[in-house]
């Protein structure tokens, strides 16, 4: 794991799919090795932590601790915490936006897919402020953020959102 965590944040701001792509070759999963400063809360079976390619601000990720790709093999204990996360997020969201969006990444990336990246299940939940991403290109060419910028924004998602 410290290798791989070595590995994975050495990438500074390269852009998103570059990264995720270099990381699949060597089959490491973006989402199974979170830093502890950058996780906003943690249940027993999700994550919820800052999108480290955020289409927007504010822009939240659920993440199951276990590595699963389907909605579908979730047990009922992580599918109870999972909605529990949703409701929260959502909330939080609802007193600074009017509309809140839940995106739910199932499945394995394809090439088609527009803006699906990571053979990792996960939930988007992030204000609805008029994010339209219609190419592969557009969501292709978002950037990631720098380790410092990831960690500021982590916190300050803590101060905001927790």
């Amino acid at each position: 794991m410290i290798v791989y965590t070595r590995f994975f944040y050495l990438y500074k701001a390269m852009k998103y799919i570059s990264i995720v792509k270099k990381l699949e070759k060597i089959h490491i999963c973006a989402f199974c090795h979170e830093k502890p400063e950058n996780i906003l809360q943690q249940g027993k079976y999700f994550l919820v932590i800052p999108a480290r390619a955020p289409y927007t601000k504010h822009h939240i990720l659920i993440v199951p601790k276990r590595h699963v790709n389907l909605l579908t093999t979730l047990t009922h204990a992580e599918l109870l915490e999972m909605n529990e996360l949703v409701d929260i997020r959502a909330k939080k969201l609802h007193k600074k936006y009017k509309d809140v969006s839940l995106l739910l990444r199932d499945g394995l990336v394809k090439d088609k897919i527009i803006n699906k990246s990571i053979n990792h299940l996960h939930f988007h939940v992030l204000p609805d402020v008029g994010v339209h991403i219609q190419t592969q290109k557009q969501a292709n060419d978002r950037h990631r953020l720098d380790d410092k910028t990831y960690t500021k924004t982590a916190q300050a998602y803590k101060k905001t959102f927790l």
